[in-house]
């Protein structure tokens, strides 16, 4: 049986802005296995109307890597994917190193194309942390790679992209394993220091439900659910203000 939250982290993208508008766009454009989970299957994707944030900048030399790899809780302020999220600044654990190294073993021998870059074969493991751990007892990790991406996940699939950032806040994610059948809905994603609550509407003129962020994750469920994706999906930051990560989508 899957995770219903591992699924709809898996599934998780930071909005950013697509030129062509749709997610199609994107994938047409993008560098091979941006986004992807440890059988090298692309990840089922929520439908996403926006580009992204989930993304995946240049970090530091490989020498000043190993000289962090001892550095204890500082560690974390070092590496520009992890900015701004303070649950990702304490000390590794290792189930946080073991899951980082499990997705690394994934990097096939010999790649497919060998000139795309593979996020799972060029990971930082020094970086890998635990954010939290969800109600239904699913630990939810980040790490990141020698590129400066974020990569996020459970113990059963991950997904990488570009850091998080003020204009995309949040990723966002949903899943739902038999829709048709009314199975159980979930939405999560993680989020920077500032965003207190994201909102959103459960599938297709659902119900709007705003889910409040602990330890930088946010995560909703909802049983007898016939949704499968979220809309209208807003940030609400410690100032009072909102960020909506897929501004071409009008919710208002």
């Amino acid at each position: 049986m899957t995770d219903p939250i591992a699924d709809a982290l898996d599934r998780c993208v930071p909005a950013f802005t697509s030129a062509e508008g749709d997610w199609q766009a994107i994938l047409n454009t993008a560098t091979p296995a941006r986004v992807a989970i440890a059988d090298h299957q692309p990840a089922p994707l929520m439908r996403v109307r926006g580009a992204r944030r989930w993304s995946k900048q240049l970090l530091m030399a490989a020498a000043i890597v190993v000289a962090l790899a001892g550095a204890g809780v500082a560690i974390a302020d070092g590496f520009g994917a992890f900015n701004g999220i303070s649950a990702a600044q304490g000390v590794q654990t290792p189930a946080a190193l073991q899951w980082a190294t499990n997705i690394q073993s994934s990097c096939p021998d010999t790649p497919p194309d060998a000139a795309a870059y593979w996020p799972q074969c060029n990971l930082v493991l020094p970086s890998a942390r635990l954010l939290t751990t969800a109600p239904d007892g699913t630990n939810v990790y980040i790490v990141t790679d020698t590129r400066g991406d974020l990569c996020e996940g459970v113990e059963t699939g991950w997904s990488c992209g570009p850091p998080l950032s003020a204009a995309h806040p949040i990723t966002a994610g949903s899943s739902n394993p038999s829709p048709t059948a009314g199975g159980e809905f979930t939405a999560a994603g993680i989020a920077l220091d500032n965003v207190t609550s994201v909102s959103f509407t459960v599938g297709s003129g659902g119900p709007n439900v705003t889910v409040p962020v602990k330890d930088n994750v946010w995560i909703y469920q909802a049983p007898d659910s016939h949704a499968s994706e979220t809309f209208c999906v807003q940030a609400h930051l410690t100032d009072g203000s909102t960020v909506d990560p897929l501004p071409e989508v009008s919710c208002s």
